[in-house]
């Protein structure tokens, strides 16, 4: 093999290396993940929600330590779903209101 279709094998080489990176650094991300944080900036200043931290503030949420949260629809209006563990050690599972902050009844939790 002559040293020339070495060079351009090796060159080929990086560039479908390069590719298949992009490729998995594109594709490892959900969608719509990337502008996640920007949707509940423009929430927060509108007024339509409460920020992760007038929640956490909450007296029922003193002592209990925070494993998870993710804000999502659900009945056609925006809650915080925290995941929650107890002293006892034990997990649960509460739904807020995004907007008041006011516990939801009827679902999993304490």
């Amino acid at each position: 093999m002559s040293e020339q279709t070495r060079t351009r094998l090796s060159w080929l080489f990086v560039g479908l290396t390069a590719v298949v990176a992009a490729m998995l650094f594109t594709l490892g991300a959900p969608v719509g993940a990337s502008d996640d944080h920007e949707v509940a900036r423009e929430l927060r200043h509108g007024g339509d929600i409460l920020s992760l931290t007038e929640l956490r503030e909450r007296a029922e949420l003193g002592s209990i330590l925070v494993l998870e949260t993710e804000r999502e629809r659900e009945h056609g209006r925006l809650v915080y779903e925290l995941e929650l563990l107890d002293a006892d050690g034990r997990v649960h599972e509460r739904l807020f209101d995004a907007a008041t902050g006011q516990p939801l009844h009827g679902h999993a939790g304490y």
